[in-house]
């Protein structure tokens, strides 16, 4: 399943029509694509997703800085820099490592459009 850089790329492109479904859809995008299981230790219990650049440290709300995450992981990751903290937990995975920076850095890393501006000029309004 293809994952789109945002939430608003799925109202955009029509497959969701409102944000709350569009959001959600996102969400489920981004846990499928890393199967059900946290990008960092591999367990599929209690899972969220975690921003792989803290947004404390400038990360945004796109889908190349969020990955599928438990809670303890997101929890004990918090603001600290991923590599910084990954590398230092016992159950560091290279290849799991290298998972999240192609992930990072895959085929929709880009800044989204402004597509807020897009629909105005449209004369389609969405609640944020």
């Amino acid at each position: 399943m293809r994952v789109l850089p945002s939430p608003e790329d799925y109202l955009f492109n029509l497959e969701a029509t409102t944000q709350s479904q569009a959001k959600r859809l996102w969400k489920e995008r981004i846990k499928e694509n890393w199967n059900h299981q946290c990008a960092y230790c591999g367990s599929t219990k209690d899972l969220t997703l975690d921003h792989v650049t803290p947004k404390a440290l400038g990360g945004k709300d796109q889908s190349h800085n969020i990955v599928c995450a438990c809670r303890e992981c997101n929890h004990n990751k918090g603001d600290t820099p991923f590599e910084e903290w990954y590398q230092s937990q016992y159950f560091f995975s290279e290849e799991r490592y290298s998972s999240i920076n192609a992930w990072k850095s895959g085929p929709f890393y880009r800044e989204a459009p402004n597509y807020k501006h897009i629909m105005r000029r449209l004369n389609i309004c969405y609640g944020t």
